[in-house]
């Protein structure tokens, strides 16, 4: 197998990473808005523990484990929650499209005092808040997804199903499904680009969310 062929490869490994995580954050948030609210406020302290605990180890591969599932779990819990306080379709709307467009303007040469810019411009710091997962080539698990991304996504599910029930469950799941799709194409389109520096990976799923969300009410 020559270079490029491993390239590509590579490229579907870390795609179907991206889609894969991002429809289990979908499916932890529908699994975690069937709890009543408190149980979910007393899990999401026990991550914040367990988190301070592991902030305060040294950065290896065991630590990255934990700290990945932690921020899965945490993403979910703290998305549902917000969903329940956005109990209205044009609150969420405003909440998820503000959201998105603060990850837009990150990555974007205006977005270097946004917190997001400066996370991703700290290594280690980037690592502790990802999920991460084995990639060949690197010797350490590889950030592939960020805990905001998760909330995100664990936030559009939450909110479906806090509007519409468990019925509509779909259309988390397109909007997230589809949009991881487009952002792994996007990343295969322009990854060798010189000016690439990565894609916000919340932009898609909300702008499909909100679409299907507003044709579905109207």
């Amino acid at each position: 197998m020559d270079s490029a062929e491993q390239g590509q490869l590579l490229l579907l490994l870390a795609g179907l990473y991206m889609f894969g995580l991002g429809l289990l954050a979908v499916l932890l948030a529908s699994l975690v808005s069937l709890l009543p609210l408190p149980p979910i406020i007393v899990a999401t302290v026990v991550v914040i523990v367990v988190n301070i605990w592991a902030w305060r180890e040294e950065l290896r591969k065991s630590v990255l484990y934990v700290h990945s599932i932690l921020n899965l779990l945490g993403g979910a819990f703290v998305g549902v929650i917000v969903a329940s306080w956005l109990s209205d379709l044009s609150g969420l709307i405003t909440f998820l499209v503000s959201f998105s467009a603060m990850d837009l303007i990150s990555f974007t040469k205006f977005g270097k005092w946004t917190l997001n810019r400066k996370l991703m411009g700290n290594g280690p710091l980037l690592k502790r808040l990802s999920v991460s997962l084995p990639y060949p080539g690197f010797p350490d698990l590889y950030p592939i997804i960020g805990v905001g991304d998760i909330f995100c996504f664990a936030l559009i599910a939450g909110g479906a199903l806090q509007i519409w029930r468990a019925s509509f469950l779909w259309i988390a799941i397109v909007a997230v499904g589809v949009g991881q799709v487009l952002n792994v194409a996007l990343v295969v389109l322009f990854r060798n680009r010189s000016w690439y520096r990565g894609l916000p990976a919340t932009v898609f799923p909300v702008l499909i969310f909100v679409l299907v969300a507003l044709l579905q009410n109207g």
